[in-house]
């Protein structure tokens, strides 16, 4: 089952950078109704950059915003929260749109939670990092995890290229979960979300990357000394 009028919304809070990166996708654009934001923020000059429309919210509270947020969801028919939000959204909205509200962390949770997963994640010196992709539930980063993903931590790279890589696995999940999401594919039970007819041969990413727009995704590493770039394609 594809469906076509499935629509999503990116709920900011800051630069967007992620967000900037995917919008480059035709597919991903296609789907993503709007851009809502909680406060002036680099997202709303990233998304303007792609046509897409914006809404500001400035509520003052989460209460309030997400009250707001529920009206525009309402209103205009959307059925997914593609969330960079930084604050906890309000009871009122995550049971409204349970298992709809899509979460994603820089560290593979319940490991290292917070605004710093990558740098808790590296200061603590842990062998392996990644990334999250999840449902938010009822606590802050205790969400139903959607997918994974995992790289080690090399010690001879320096902290700008491993958050880099945890930058392109972001990117990477969100087009590919959203991609699940337009089929059908995505099912939850209780706190447990499968992914219909799934692959788990990769190490890296858990369940495996199948949409051709997430496997060929490619995101330059800016070089801070010769003002080149650096092509990441795998990792």
């Amino acid at each position: 089952m594809h469906r076509q009028d499935t629509r999503f919304i990116f709920v900011v809070s800051t630069s967007g950078s992620v967000m900037k990166r995917v919008l480059a996708s035709n597919f991903l654009r296609a789907v993503v109704h709007s851009v809502v934001v909680d406060q002036p923020c680099q997202a709303v000059a990233e998304a303007q950059a792609w046509g897409i429309p914006v809404t500001l919210f400035e509520e003052g509270s989460p209460e309030a915003f997400c009250s707001r947020l529920s009206q525009y969801m309402e209103e205009h028919h959307i059925h997914y929260v593609i969330s960079f939000y930084t604050q906890f959204y309000s009871k009122a909205f995550r049971d409204a749109y349970r298992d709809r509200i899509i979460n994603f962390h820089p560290s593979l949770l319940p490991a290292f939670k917070g605004m710093d997963g990558f740098g808790d994640g590296v200061a603590y010196h842990t062998k392996i990092i990644g990334t999250t992709v999840e449902f938010i539930k009822d606590v802050m980063d205790e969400g139903k995890i959607i997918m994974q993903t995992a790289c080690t931590v090399d010690p001879r790279l320096s902290r700008a290229v491993l958050r880099h890589r945890i930058f392109v696995q972001q990117c990477k999940t969100l087009l590919q979960v959203v991609k699940w999401l337009i089929d059908d594919r995505v099912r939850v039970d209780g706190d447990q979300v499968t992914i219909v007819d799934a692959g788990y041969h990769d190490l890296e990413f858990v369940p495996a990357l199948e949409c051709r727009e997430a496997l060929d995704l490619q995101v330059a590493l800016p070089s801070v000394t010769a003002g080149t770039a650096t092509m990441v394609t795998r990792w």
